[in-house]
């Protein structure tokens, strides 16, 4: 039964988390141990919007205790020095903290892998020097003393059980947002990020963006638990913040697992009360954190809590050995049916445009494209017809790829024009070509391994799709709606590919041939003008080759214009209505498939002088 239903495994235990905040004081009412569960709660705050970053979009930080520290430096500055109410100083040091990330975040992110690790690593010494330095201002590295408790009305928070419940408020609400967030259309096109940046970007997820966005509220995340912190013990210091602390966060979120909110809770609550359980060997603290993360790396990658889950399903799904899994493509009449008994999936998000048939939809006009000495394309000129099938063809390296790489944005042409519905489109990203109506698959499969099959293709309508952060992580109506329409939708492709019965399972676990599938579902999500399929039928067996073959006949009857990029003549010359051949970089024919067929150049560079 929770199988069927996770989204109320996330409400009991959201219910079963508050129950646990509320009951603990009154089981364990020891100042220490309050004490300890004040410091797991901050620190839970600042790993959930640090896993967002982290374990959604993939971008790793080494600044977090810096945004910790300059949220908790703010608010004691203006409520000792300036008089300010608390409750405003914390929403403006979580507005500044929100700033100086968007300013730090924009050419940073730029940056990937480990450059991205030692621009953020330098950006949080960067800071610490500036707390020390600024002691007119911050108390350098004495300190910031005399910072008045968080009050509200009449009532003050002044005790450790009364700061209990006010930093758990805040962590359960950083996890329910976290959780409202991971499950919305932003969460998949984070997670699309992380799985493959290019990918995501060309099914309409605006990369860049979403990258400052979920740091600049990491970061916010860090600053209001910065603030709760400086009121909480009325003092802060420098060293609470620096590169160290830092290091310990993506260690919680490591241990808990990257991409896992309930995670959070686990790996804050384990590596914070590590050093109390071992104060005996406080010097060797960070040795045990690197072992600990060396432990994790090597035998569970995916963090304690994910690794520890995916197990034991994994145990109560185990088949006996002999039983079929989904390596292979158990293929019955369903499988096997034909295009015109599957659903008819156009038309629910757009509708079609009735321009006459024989209209160009995409024209490309003197295209040149070079990388470095190497020429990939030189002057190429064709159009792909509105509701017909246009092939491209040629030998390995001939531009075909490069092609589709133009159009979809993810290159720019070094000069040329390409049209698509009369509107030139070689300068924009491929997210917003993506939202124009236009929509691909890749020749080597680029499917979200992170993600399951049913949002690999939900993330192909983020194009068509509205809500963003704030509607998302407050699950407002409007949500609801979209989330709906969007579900619904997916099914309908999944079944258009006869995936319907997969949807639930891990991307990773189809076959390859279900995984081209997949693909071509996500693409057609969205109801696109014009689909670019880039050998779908590559690696398939002649069964599979003429199911594809069929599909693309149905999505053609359906409106639906076709740029095919394949090796397979056969599958070419059985389902095209027009016929582009490229020879290194070059277009030498264009016709029918009949003429191309019989065209001389053609036979010798392509064919091998036979058909």
């Amino acid at each position: 039964m929770w199988k069927r239903f996770p989204k109320y495994r996330s409400t009991v235990a959201l219910f079963v988390l508050a129950a646990g905040i509320v009951g603990f004081p009154k089981l364990i009412p020891n100042p220490y141990y309050l004490n300890v569960a004040n410091i797991i709660g901050l620190n839970t705050i600042i790993v959930v919007g640090l896993n967002l970053l982290v374990g959604y979009a993939g971008q790793v930080s080494l600044g977090h205790a810096a945004f910790y520290g300059i949220g908790a430096y703010i608010s004691a500055i203006l409520t000792v020095t300036y008089g300010v109410p608390s409750w405003p100083a914390l929403i403006v040091a979580a507005s500044v903290t929100g700033l100086i990330a968007l300013i730090i975040g924009i050419p940073t992110l730029k940056l990937r892998g480990h450059y991205l690790v030692m621009a953020t690593l330098g950006f949080n010494l960067i800071a610490n020097i500036i707390i020390v330095q600024c002691d007119t201002v911050t108390g350098g590295p004495s300190g910031f003393p005399g910072v008045p408790a968080l009050s509200l009305g009449g009532w003050t928070f002044d005790t450790d059980e009364k700061m209990y419940y006010l930093i758990w408020l805040f962590a359960f609400l950083a996890i329910l947002l976290a959780l409202n967030l991971a499950g919305s259309r932003v969460g998949r096109g984070l997670k699309a990020l992380h799985g493959n940046e290019s990918a995501a970007s060309c099914v309409g997820v605006p990369t860049k963006t979403y990258k400052v966005k979920i740091f600049v509220l990491s970061a916010v995340f860090a600053s209001v638990a910065g603030s709760l912190y400086a009121h909480y013990l009325s003092f802060v210091s420098p060293k609470t913040f620096d590169i160290f602390f830092s290091v310990e966060l993506v260690t919680m979120v490591i241990v808990g697992g990257m991409g896992s909110i309930w995670g959070c809770l686990f790996g804050a609550a384990f590596l914070t009360s590590l050093p109390n359980v071992l104060h005996s060997f406080d010097e060797y603290k960070d040795i045990f954190y690197g072992l600990i993360l060396v432990v994790i790396l090597l035998f569970v990658p995916e963090g304690l809590i994910v690794g520890v889950a995916q197990r034991w399903r994994a145990s109560r799904t185990a088949r006996p050995k002999d039983q079929p899994g989904l390596e292979t493509d158990q293929a019955g009449p369903r499988d096997l049916a034909p295009p015109q008994e599957k659903v008819n999936i156009v038309g629910s998000f757009a509708s079609q445009v009735q321009i006459a048939p024989c209209e160009p939809i995409l024209r490309i006009q003197n295209v040149f494209r070079g990388f470095g000495g190497v020429m990939a394309v030189s002057e190429v000129s064709f159009d792909i017809l509105r509701g017909a099938i246009t092939a491209m063809i040629g030998p390995n390296g001939a531009g075909k790829t490069t092609i589709i790489n133009l159009i979809c944005g993810v290159y720019r042409p070094s000069h040329g024009t390409i049209l698509f519905q009369n509107r030139s489109i070689e300068r924009l990203q491929p997210y917003q070509i993506a939202r124009l109506g236009l929509a691909r698959t890749f020749q080597n499969l680029q499917i979200f391994d992170n993600m399951t099959v049913l949002e690999n293709v939900m993330v192909g309508l983020h194009a068509k799709t509205n809500n963003e952060f704030l509607v998302s992580m407050l699950h407002l109506p409007a949500f609801k709606r979209e989330e709906t329409q969007i579900r619904q939708r997916a099914m309908d492709a999944l079944a258009f590919f006869n995936l319907e019965n997969h949807a639930d399972i891990p991307a990773y676990q189809l076959s390859f041939g279900q995984q081209k599938r997949l693909e071509m579902a996500r693409a057609l999500a969205p109801n696109p003008q014009l689909i670019l399929l880039d050998e779908p039928v590559a690696g398939l067996n002649m069964t599979e080759s003429l199911e594809i073959a069929e599909l693309i006949l149905k999505m053609r009857s359906q409106g639906i214009s076709v740029l095919l990029v394949e090796h397979d003549i056969n599958v070419v010359m059985r389902i095209s209505d027009k016929v582009v051949v490229l020879n290194y970089g070059i277009k030498i024919a264009e016709g029918s498939p009949h003429e191309v067929q019989t065209n001389e150049d053609v036979l010798s560079a392509y064919l091998g002088g036979a058909v």
